[in-house]
């Protein structure tokens, strides 16, 4: 059974658990009563915990504790620091933790010297939305003009595109990399345009290609260029803006 079809069983597991938990509490079978909202709330928020720690999610665990902290704050007596107050610490452990422990957060896999950091199968390409345009996950791509879009999540793309014009990253609270070994350029130049908040954003090119990053505005955070290019290849322009977050570029 493919990995998104366990994903449905979860959640309709979950689903159906709520229900039998609700009808029990509203017939006083159990030893305690939970208000309706907090059983529906305590379903959600813990089936997105447990899927978070099974993806490995740094991001959807802290706030699914932080969500669940908010939820039980009247029995926990934490009422005077919610909402707030346990959603801006939440946002604050993420990012210490994010960078104290970079990449090394989470276990690498390799597949044809290729790493996947979240365990998952590269070939996976339900997160296509339209042409050359993706959300989530990881997969190949091929095409001109590429469209990664990711939020919340994490995204790999190995790009064996063999007449490669542009990438554009639209990245928010997440991470995504980007496999540029396999693909060839369309001409001298492929343009990256990357825009976006707190992520974190891993390029590998070959090492013949170029990097200019002139033109890519970076506030408060970081560009890491890994290596140096033999410099015979086209060019990586990398164009955009991008808040409180690293672009760091591998030569492989």
């Amino acid at each position: 059974m493919k990995k998104f079809k366990l994903r449905e069983v979860f959640w309709g597991i979950a689903l159906v658990a709520a229900a039998v938990f609700l009808v029990l509490n509203q017939l006083h079978l159990l030893s305690f009563h939970l208000k309706v909202s907090m059983i529906i709330w305590t379903i959600i928020f813990g089936a997105a915990l447990i899927e978070s720690v099974a993806d490995k999610s740094l991001f959807g665990t802290t706030f699914s504790i932080a969500f669940l902290l908010i939820v039980y704050a009247e029995p926990l007596h934490i009422t005077k620091i919610v909402p707030w107050t346990i959603l801006v610490a939440a946002l604050l452990i993420y990012l210490g933790l994010t960078l104290i422990f970079k990449r090394n957060w989470f276990p690498k896999v390799y597949f044809n010297q290729k790493k996947d950091g979240k365990w998952k199968n590269f070939s996976n390409n339900r997160s296509r939305i339209d042409n050359n345009v993706f959300s989530s996950g990881t997969g190949k791509v091929d095409g001109e003009d590429i469209v990664i879009n990711q939020r919340l999540s994490s995204v790999s793309r190995y790009v064996h595109s063999q007449n490669l014009r542009s990438i554009t990253i639209n990245s928010s609270l997440g991470e995504v990399e980007v496999y540029l070994d396999q693909a060839k350029a369309a001409g001298d130049v492929v343009t990256v345009d990357i825009s976006g908040t707190m992520g974190e954003i891993e390029i590998y090119v070959p090492t013949s290609w170029k990097v200019n990053s002139d033109n890519l505005n970076l506030a408060l955070g970081e560009l890491d260029i890994n290596d140096e290019s033999t410099g015979d290849g086209p060019t990586l322009m990398l164009t955009g803006h991008f808040s409180m977050g690293d672009v760091e570029v591998n030569y492989v």
